[in-house]
């Protein structure tokens, strides 16, 4: 997706000194600072992994990141295979899953560096996750790519679940200076996440800008960018069902630390 420049991004950075353009969130040392500001977030984790547990097989989680679905998934005890598209991301999740911490019962775990709409499977998965409003990171063929996949690996009964973000409900700013928060990120650094809407393209732009001080009073500055589809749960339903999948069951997530840019997050259960 090529979105038009987010002009409050680009005023906070001119305001840091900060000269160079942010970098992509899945790089090195973006993937870090994903790990860092997720670790700790339970949001959609107790829907998931109550949906999960009703189904039985092997498992499959794509754009599984560095493993904060991960984690939960590995408790159940059942053979689990981790898609992402980022070696770094893997990287950290294999570290962490070697540990008895993080797979207490020794699950056997399989990590795939792929596409989540590229990925290759050879079937027989009882359960397929998608979780962190995932779906939005792609464009519409790569949806459809997904969706025929997602299909083509589920057992009979098998069962997806992804999670929604519902655009309908997330109206853009009055003004064209899009969104920008602040958060705390450690002791000694703190998180600004500006968000700009693009509706000629149909996506978001999402920047984080990590600002850390040191002893001595100085601060430096990281950014890092990712666009993000701007998707209604009507459009979603009708490429869903255009390949041969039915939303079973709807569930509404609860958000574990709220926001007033993201909420009426929903689960969605689908089938064959």
């Amino acid at each position: 997706m090529n979105t038009a420049p987010d002009k409050t991004a680009d005023a906070i950075l001119r305001i840091l000194g900060h000269m160079d353009p942010p970098e992509d969130l899945y790089s090195v040392s973006g993937s870090r600072l994903y790990d860092q500001i997720t670790a700790k977030d339970l949001t959609e984790l107790p829907e998931i992994l109550a949906a999960v547990r009703k189904t039985s097989g092997p498992i499959l989680e794509l754009a599984a990141g560095s493993g904060r679905i991960t984690r939960p998934l590995l408790t159940l005890g059942r053979p689990l295979t981790a898609v992402d598209s980022s070696p770094e991301m893997l990287a950290m999740l294999k570290e962490k899953a070697a540990t008895k911490a993080f797979n207490p019962r020794r699950v056997q775990l399989e990590l795939v560096e792929a596409d989540m709409s590229r990925f290759e499977a050879d079937g027989g998965f009882g359960c397929v996750v998608l979780g962190a409003s995932s779906i939005t990171l792609l464009d519409p063929a790569g949806r459809w790519e997904l969706f025929r996949r997602v299909r083509d690996c589920l057992t009979p009964d098998g069962q997806f679940l992804l999670t929604v973000l519902n655009a309908d409900n997330h109206h853009a700013p009055v003004s064209d200076s899009g969104r920008c928060t602040v958060s705390a990120l450690g002791e000694d650094s703190f998180l600004i996440t500006a968000e700009g809407r693009d509706p000629a393209n149909g996506a978001r732009h999402v920047t984080m800008i990590d600002v850390s001080f040191g002893v001595d009073g100085t601060y430096r500055s990281s950014a890092y960018a990712s666009d993000v589809a701007f998707l209604s749960n009507t459009l979603l339903e009708e490429e869903i069902a255009a390949e041969g999948l039915s939303i079973l069951e709807r569930r509404p997530v609860r958000i574990a630390s709220p926001s007033p840019g993201l909420n009426d997050v929903e689960l969605w259960v689908c089938g064959k």
